[in-house]
């Protein structure tokens, strides 16, 4: 009797811990819980990769233009992504730095990819829809009618 209790509760705790862990990477999370974008102060935008790197140095610092780009983040749902993915090498790529205020100016790596990939620090997310719009009008704001330096 008391095997079959000690194999039932190891049974049970083995099925909580799949349950958990689909759900963990399952869940659609919203984007105020995958990068912190309460109070962003200034976004850099650092290159576009379209086969080959373009260096860019625009810096916003206009709340209107940081909400703006904000919000097209906020248009989606994020996905947690298991392991190590290299999404710089997916196809066109945007990155930038995103700068806070905490206590002090603090900064992290935000890159999103053309394949729905958005990668904030060493966390990787799948945009759970509209991957190609959202990346189209991030595109629009950050890349369209400007210069790259290393032309």
């Amino acid at each position: 009797m008391k095997k079959s209790k000690k194999s039932l509760w190891i049974g049970l705790i083995v099925i909580i811990l799949i349950a958990s862990t689909i759900t963990y990477y399952k869940i659609p999370l919203k984007a105020n819980t995958v990068f912190h974008n309460g109070e962003i102060k200034i976004i850099d935008f650092g290159f576009y990769v379209n086969g080959k790197m373009n260096n860019y140095n625009v810096r916003f610092k206009n709340t209107k233009e940081i909400n703006q780009i904000v919000n097209i983040f906020n248009n989606t749902r994020y996905t947690r992504i298991p392991g190590n993915r290299n999404i710089r090498n997916d196809g066109k790529l945007l990155s930038m730095y995103v700068f806070v205020k905490e206590k002090n100016l603090e900064f992290y790596i935000l890159d999103i990819n053309d394949q729905g990939y958005l990668k904030v620090g060493k966390n990787i997310y799948k945009l759970a829809d509209k991957h190609s719009q959202i990346f189209n009008e991030l595109y629009e704001i950050l890349v369209a009618n400007r210069k790259p330096i290393n032309e």
